[in-house]
């Protein structure tokens, strides 16, 4: 799912508008719907929504997830105190403006009809522009302005990142090891299995997962086991027989229930980044380094963070990919740019927070480590340097995947400071 899908939906209204309700139980009647917003502030204006009794007008705000106010700052901003209603396709958490009063919320994941959101993917993904609106013209913008630009937006994407950070600190009163252990285990599980892999940790204990951390394969017969990749008896090697066996042992000894962790997905994936070897992975990684965050806020390099993130999967992974199938022999160890991918994603929100937390500034550093990084490529990439913007290193290609999803995808071209200089000459 994507923003501006949601942004589509809400627009056209394409849903059950007669039996609609807040997260609360209060009735919902979308008078209008509003105007969209291409600028700052929230996404829609001059809406006008009946809640209840009573009829409000002022703006509507979309999400993905309602988590995401939180994700992008809002409870912090005065121009979201005027949002009458918070429209979001998952409701995981309740979400307050900045003053403390809860928001009426609107969850649309169980109001949209399968044949509507593949509908309005389809059509969403037919009007995305395959151009920029700056097409043929960047190249006037000035260096001065091309570098400080770039550099705040990359920031602004590891800002996203640490109010996810912050969050789970929150949450559990500053356990940085803990916090650690979620991040990892969602970044390797990347955009796909992210949070199937987030999901274990319901099931999972941090407590016991420490304490199984001197036996690799104990933690891999939980993780495998709850991820239900332990289901198949198809497999007949020793291997597999000593997960499964382990598994059940542990499952009953710690009273490990399965039902609310999700089963990872294989489809789309390529094969070194299947569960199977990712999860071996992060077994490895714990086995060899119990107290990760520790080491990691110690390091001073970025070979050295590289080092601490060194894994590789149990040697039956040499030879496959999926359990009883043969493939190609290879060590299944950590990439270089898998290992940027969890720096990116984990370690370097994390270094942020914690630098922030005990008053150290460790933003100098993270700028040189991630301009040190190779940069992305992928066609976000490339059609930036088409128009004369190559990206460098890490802090550039983050920087342009930022200003594209964010900006350029939305039409937020007064908010670009190059679409501005570009239309305003400032």
């Amino acid at each position: 799912m994507y923003e501006i899908v949601l942004h589509r939906i809400w627009e056209s209204q394409n849903f059950p508008i007669n039996a609609l309700f807040t997260t609360r139980g209060e009735s919902i009647h979308v008078v209008s719907a509003g105007e969209p917003n291409s600028l700052s502030g929230p996404d829609f204006h001059h809406s006008k929504i009946k809640i209840g009794d009573s009829e409000w007008s002022g703006h509507v705000e979309l999400h993905i997830k309602a988590s995401d106010w939180y994700l992008h700052g809002h409870h912090k901003d005065h121009a979201y105190n005027t949002v009458i209603l918070h429209v979001v396709w998952e409701a995981d958490t309740e979400v307050l403006r900045k003053d403390g009063t809860a928001i009426p919320t609107l969850s649309l994941s169980e109001l949209v009809s399968q044949k509507v959101l593949n509908r309005v993917r389809k059509s969403t993904r037919q009007n995305i522009p395959k151009e920029l609106a700056c097409k043929g013209i960047l190249s006037g913008v000035p260096d001065d302005m091309l570098n400080s630009w770039r550099e705040e937006l990359f920031w602004q994407r590891l800002e996203v990142k640490c109010s996810q950070i912050e969050l789970w600190l929150h949450k559990f009163d500053n356990d940085w090891e803990y916090v650690m252990f979620k991040a990892l285990l969602k970044g390797f599980g990347l955009n796909l299995n992210g949070q199937a892999f987030l999901s274990l940790d319901r099931a999972l204990p941090f407590s016991v997962f420490r304490r199984l951390t001197p036996d690799p394969l104990a933690l891999e017969s939980v993780l495998f086991g709850l991820s239900g990749l332990l289901e198949e008896d198809k497999c007949d090697s020793s291997y597999f027989s000593s997960l499964k066996r382990e598994y059940l042992f542990l499952k009953t000894k710690y009273n490990l229930i399965a039902d609310a962790c999700q089963h990872p997905e294989f489809f789309s994936l390529r094969p070194y980044n299947f569960p199977t070897i990712r999860l071996s992975q992060f077994a490895h990684l714990y086995h060899r380094r119990p107290n990760l965050f520790d080491q990691i806020r110690k390091a001073d390099s970025l070979s050295s963070l590289k080092t601490l993130l060194h894994a590789q999967a149990s040697p039956y992974w040499n030879s496959h990919f999926t359990f009883g199938r043969e493939a190609p022999s290879g060590v299944k160890e950590l990439s270089d740019t898998f290992k940027d991918i969890l720096l990116l994603n984990a370690v370097f929100p994390i270094l942020i927070c914690y630098g922030a937390s005990v008053g150290k500034k460790v933003h100098h550093r993270i700028k040189q480590w991630a301009e040190e990084m190779k940069a992305e490529q992928n066609k976000v990439i490339r059609i930036f340097k088409k128009e004369g913007i190559p990206s460098r290193n890490t802090l550039e290609s983050q920087a342009i995947i930022h200003l594209y999803s964010n900006f350029c995808r939305k039409n937020k071209c007064l908010q670009c400071h190059w679409g501005s200089y570009l239309l305003y000459g400032k």
